[in-house]
């Protein structure tokens, strides 16, 4: 009886383990969004268009153009198709290739062969709909995600202070900075709850700097709103733009061909916590800082 117990809790700790693996460290299934349209059927045209559409033009579009973005429609009515790619900006063109691939094996089975769906993975977002939802001026389809974990520090005041702070400093500088529109950020403090905290913040590449700020600056009204202020990560990501932290580093850090724009934060001493200092390097060889800008 008792082996039998010990083999039980052994089962169930692993199992705990397994729930505790951040998703974004390498889960193949996506983050899905299933718009309220109407289904379509296998094998119909406007799945033939969908398909062709997706892998036939915009994947390749995607993945050889700098901005790793892509959009188009094919197919009259009431069979047009229309996709948007939005790869991470610092991902290799292999990488958005097979994110693209991905996607286009989920489709059918995300959300039951619905006519608009959103589907997002750790190198990638991609929406398929039935009807033009292209609006440099707008983000729907967001798709938002939270750790089911907490940080572990009691410093949450803090930890919030120094996320706001980061995130805050990673739109600014993707949206002033960055020929791309997209920057990851690094922040390193002391507290050993969280003494690193990783962002990510990018536009799409149809969007004017202007409509990248607001875009982002929407993306932040809605973090403070959604998440509770102690989680491990979070995400929201849309068409347009999307905004990301992590308490693990998901930057890709491989491939020189793309690289970012990264944030060095060093907390000061705790008498004089209310001052962080933000040192922005680019790229993955930057020995000189750019900038030191307070938050």
């Amino acid at each position: 009886m008792s082996g039998a117990y010990s083999s039980s809790m052994t089962i169930i700790h692993a199992l705990l383990l397994l729930a505790l693996i951040p998703l974004a460290a390498g889960a193949a299934s996506p983050l899905s969004l299933c718009g309220s349209r109407s289904n379509y059927s296998a094998g119909s045209t406007y799945e033939a268009n969908l398909l062709d559409l997706l892998l036939g033009t915009l994947r390749p579009n995607a993945s050889s153009s700098p901005s790793l973005f892509a959009k188009g429609s094919l197919g009259a009515a009431p069979d047009t198709a229309w996709a948007l790619i939005l790869c991470r900006g610092d991902v290799s063109a292999d990488e958005c290739y097979g994110c693209v691939t991905s996607a286009g094996e989920d489709a059918a089975t995300a959300c039951n062969r619905s006519r608009d769906v959103a589907l997002c993975y750790d190198k990638c977002y991609v929406r398929l709909a039935d009807h033009n939802f292209f609006d440099p001026n707008g983000n729907s389809g967001v798709i938002s995600s939270m750790s089911g974990l907490n940080i572990t520090s009691s410093d949450v005041e803090g930890y919030d202070r120094a996320l706001t702070g980061l995130l805050s400093e990673t739109v600014r500088y993707a949206v002033d900075n960055s020929s791309r529109m997209f920057t990851t950020g690094e922040w390193k403090g002391r507290d050993p709850g969280f003494p690193w905290i990783y962002s990510a913040a990018q536009c799409a590449a149809d969007l004017s700097r202007p409509q990248c700020r607001n875009c982002l600056q929407g993306l932040m009204g809605k973090w403070r709103t959604m998440f509770v202020r102690n989680m491990w990560g979070a995400r929201l990501a849309g068409p347009s733009c999307t905004l990301r932290s992590e308490l693990f580093p998901f930057r890709n850090n491989t491939d020189p061909i793309y690289p970012s724009y990264r944030f060095f934060a060093e907390a000061e001493p705790a008498a004089t916590a209310t001052t962080t200092t933000v040192t922005a390097k680019s790229g993955q060889l930057a020995t000189k800082p750019e900038s030191t800008v307070p938050l």
